[in-house]
């Protein structure tokens, strides 16, 4: 049983989401119900085409549904104009794509700065500093001036998930994190995600088909044309 003095950070109530409308509308979620809290890994689970992408999405602010609340850190976003929701995302997530989505042209230092330094308060200098501080906590001293194309595809997801963690943000959302990672990186990846998570006490939710994260997750959440439904299966914590 969760402690009821948990953080909730992300909270969907009834969330549904309609793509088109008439003959061909089609629903992507169903009456979705989800919490997370702080300090917790979840693992969102199914096949392609569930409608695991259009619930991370929602999650991340980027994507209102047609039905029902979104709350994170206590805030309602579901009607939320678009300027408070980039404040949102810039301020309270961490983003985390199966494709790196790193900036090709930068170094790993420059990819994390550049996500840290986007107004007048944190200048240059402060904000290189942070990027390198947390590059060498997840182990990529030696890599601060390589390029993406110079690195491995498990060095280039670390260092997207220092990115995501820079900011220090309350929640974590990860796509398919070890989607692009053969199976030793993969688990190398998601040890030091969930490593990060637990200590820095951030709400986590990974987006995956790969049963291997279900060993990383503490509760693990099935999704299946359009509608969640808790794994009986108990995960290792």
């Amino acid at each position: 049983m969760l402690s009821a003095d948990r953080r909730v950070i992300l909270q969907l109530e009834g969330v549904s989401k309609v793509y088109g409308s008439g003959e061909l509308a089609v629903t992507a979620l169903r009456e979705a119900t989800f919490r997370v809290y702080g300090g917790e890994i979840v693992a969102v689970m199914g096949p392609s085409g569930s409608g695991k992408t259009t619930l991370l999405t929602i999650a991340g602010a980027l994507l209102r549904p047609t039905k029902g609340r979104v709350t994170i850190c206590g805030v309602d976003v579901t009607a939320m104009n678009e300027s408070h929701l980039a404040a949102i995302r810039r301020e309270r997530i961490g983003f985390v794509y199966q494709s790196f989505n790193l900036l090709e042209a930068l170094t790993a230092l420059e990819n994390v700065r550049v996500v840290l330094q986007n107004n007048r308060t944190n200048g240059k200098a402060p904000a290189l500093e942070r990027a390198r501080d947390i590059l060498e906590v997840f182990g990529l001293g030696h890599r601060i001036n390589s390029l993406p194309k110079k690195m491995s595809d498990g060095e280039k997801q670390r260092v997207a998930i220092a990115r995501a963690l820079a900011k220090d943000p309350e929640l974590i959302l990860a796509d398919e994190p070890t989607a692009n990672l053969d199976a030793k990186r993969g688990h190398e990846v998601m040890d030091l995600l969930r490593q990060k998570a637990l200590e820095l006490r951030k709400a986590v939710v990974v987006v995956s088909h790969d049963n291997r994260i279900r060993e990383f997750a503490q509760r693990i959440v099935w999704l299946e044309d359009g509608r969640l439904h808790e794994d009986s299966a108990t995960p290792l914590v």
